[in-house]
């Protein structure tokens, strides 16, 4: 489980992994070194295709990239489902789409305000008002083992619908989708539950274009809710 954001500036990145794409050398620099003082894992690219294909590949738990990279929006798009985007835009090239965008230029202080908006945004995979609609509060001791029971059984759901792809198996395809669909709903996951709804949706009417990008879709979205449920708990705990 990735570590929580803490006020020491040398533990907010432990156990994460950062990808900075940008291709500002000086710029680079800065946020690597920075970043890998915190802690991360750091991967440097260029915000180009290199970029894209290691976020397709390699599972992050933040990306940093340069606003006037070519590829940029593509790099956010690609995020959509995944980890936050901290994007470094300029009077003349912002960027929709990111988690959380800092206008050049930068120092220590404002990239590391900007990195833990970004690592505590992971909590928007929720729908805090739909939890406390159906829990109460989400203190609520149930609440919490029902989340521990459903992280512990739909990375297996996830991983069984990518092996049932291989085969070709779309009506089971089909059952794991639905149930993933229901148990995040009641934990009030709500990105995992819309990922797994889309995905049931295309193997109804056997859309095999648009079943492949959907199974990935779940993942990264199944990936980042399960970082927020363990947050939300961890934070639950700590109240109590």
């Amino acid at each position: 489980m990735p570590t929580q954001v803490s006020n020491n500036a040398d533990t907010i990145g432990v156990g994460r992994t950062a990808l900075v794409a940008e291709n500002s050398i000086a710029l680079a620099l800065l946020a690597r070194t920075l970043l890998t003082r915190w802690g991360f894992a750091v991967t440097g690219m260029r915000c180009d295709r290199t970029a894209l294909q290691a976020i397709e590949t390699t599972r992050f738990d933040l990306v940093v990239v340069g606003a006037t990279g070519a590829d940029a929006a593509l790099i956010v798009a690609t995020c959509a489902e995944g980890p936050p985007v901290l994007a470094l835009t300029s009077e003349n090239h912002g960027l929709d789409g990111a988690t959380v965008s800092l206008r050049l230029p930068v120092d220590a202080t404002s990239l590391r305000e900007g990195v833990e908006r970004c690592l505590n945004s992971v909590t928007g995979s929720l729908d805090i008002g739909a939890i406390e609609a159906l829990w109460g509060s989400t203190d609520y001791p149930i609440y919490h083992r029902i989340v521990r029971v459903f992280i512990g059984e739909v990375r297996d759901r996830v991983a069984r619908i990518a092996a049932l792809q291989e085969s070709g198996d779309l009506t089971a395809i089909e059952i794991e989708a639905h149930s993933i669909k229901g148990a995040a709903g009641n934990v009030g996951a709500h990105a995992i539950r819309d990922a797994a709804m889309r995905l049931e949706a295309a193997v109804a009417r056997r859309d095999g274009t648009a079943i492949p990008p959907l199974t990935e879709t779940l993942r990264r979205a199944t990936e980042a809710g399960i970082v927020a449920l363990e947050q939300l708990l961890t934070a639950a705990s700590g109240h109590t």
